[in-house]
């Protein structure tokens, strides 16, 4: 919690992606094997319940740096995730172990599984909503290989971490 207060009060006001990226890394590797961040249309979310149009954000295993995986899920379009759009239009996280819907973050271009090509063992999916109930934008986080799945104390710190993201990707310069 900490190192993420100080990565988004570092973050220069106004700049919402440069907010998102630098929230991105903090979770990277300590919290997740992977983060992608969604977000709306120049994060000036419509209304509660509109799907994330960009991908913003991917970081993955250093050894997926550029490679096949870490392109398809850049490549990727928001709106077909199954799972993004759900919790955007939600309002809510979703924490899975072990997800049963193996085509629930979509396919590549192949029609392979995002899920099992990255061998995601857990994901916490959870949406980046303003005060009012706009959607700015939703953040995925896997687990993969023999690494803990996420708990519900995980799930818990990421949604309250999703505020703080959420209110800094809001702030205004001075």
């Amino acid at each position: 919690m900490d190192a993420m207060a100080c990565a988004l009060l570092s973050s220069p006001p106004g700049d919402p992606e440069t907010a998102l990226a630098a929230a991105a890394r903090v979770l990277h590797g300590r919290f997740a094997d992977w983060v992608v961040a969604d977000t709306a249309a120049g994060t000036a979310a419509g209304p509660a319940g509109a799907p994330p149009s960009r991908r913003a954000v991917v970081l993955g295993p250093a050894r997926e740096a550029d490679g096949p995986l870490w392109r398809a899920l850049a490549g990727q379009d928001p709106a077909a995730c199954p799972l993004v759009v759900e919790v955007a239009r939600g309002g809510s996280a979703s924490l899975q172990v072990r997800p049963e819907d193996i085509l629930a973050f979509g396919e590549d271009a192949s029609g392979a599984s995002v899920l099992a090509r990255a061998g995601v063992g857990s994901l916490l999916c959870v949406p980046l909503v303003r005060q009012d109930g706009g959607v700015l934008g939703v953040l995925t986080l896997f687990r993969t290989g023999g690494r803990r799945a996420f708990s519900m104390a995980g799930g818990r710190a990421a949604d309250v971490m999703s505020r703080h993201i959420a209110l800094a990707m809001r702030r205004r310069p001075a």
